[in-house]
């Protein structure tokens, strides 16, 4: 954790020397989680974002490389089929993560006509804070919630920025695999759970191999950000 936070406050202070333009801003959207044999899983993220734009370089195709960090709130999950356990009952039961998540990413931009096309990769850091921040449906999965969780955040999307004026908006998709599970016992691991369907009545298990649960999100956001011209380019100023 401290590793990672060092990193952060390099890249943030890179970003600010090295940055034509700097800008502000918050985005959201709709949430599409899923984890292995599940449904998938409808629900929303926000975030709000720091991001440091390089110079425009290219005649024929100008384009520019920055950097953006970011921090939200990502509901991520799966939903159970229909009479999962053996029941033939028709319920919707969703598995549930209440997730902090911030994220560095390398964003590339492209200028065509007055839309920017853009590319963007990087890391994320997910938290899940404690039990009050995820709601497991098998009470045998729940003790298994691990509270930090790393990924990948793969995307792109359309941006439109306002001329001479502080003001941007873009459309973007994403998709974020975790490297890490968020449900995980290792090999050789004893538990003791309630019975689903009878609380009173206790079960035992031992994992003879590793028990792993991963997320798996696509991202569908809209966003407004303010930007901060730190050193017009000559074709800005005229």
């Amino acid at each position: 954790m401290k590793t990672v936070a060092n990193f952060i406050l390099l890249l943030t202070f890179s970003l600010n020397i090295h940055a034509q333009h700097m800008a502000f801003g918050a985005k959201g959207g709709l949430l599409v989680g899923t984890q292995k044999s599940k449904r998938a899983l409808l629900s929303y993220h926000a975030d709000i974002f720091y991001e440091g734009m390089g110079k425009w370089q290219g005649d024929e195709l100008r384009r520019r490389v920055g950097c953006v960090i970011q921090l939200g709130y990502h509901r991520r999950g799966a939903s159970y089929n229909s009479g999962f356990f053996g029941s033939t009952a028709n319920f919707v039961a969703n598995d549930l993560f209440h997730n902090s998540s911030l994220a560095t990413l390398l964003k590339g931009h492209f200028e065509v006509g007055k839309f920017l096309p853009y590319f963007a990769a990087g890391v994320r850091l997910d938290i899940t804070p404690g039990e009050d921040f995820h709601e497991v449906i098998n009470p045998r999965d729940a003790q298994g919630v691990t509270p930090v969780n790393f990924g990948l955040w793969l995307g792109g999307g359309i941006e439109w920025e306002a001329p001479k004026l502080p003001f941007g908006m873009f459309i973007e998709v994403n998709i974020s695999p975790d490297l890490t599970p968020q449900i995980f016992f290792s090999k050789g691991t004893i538990i003791q759970y309630p019975d689903f369907y009878n609380p009173s009545n206790y079960r035992y298990e031992e994992f003879s191999q590793d028990y792993r649960i991963i997320n798996l999100c696509i991202e569908v956001t809209f966003g407004i950000k303010f930007i901060i011209r730190k050193n017009p380019e000559p074709q800005e100023i005229n």
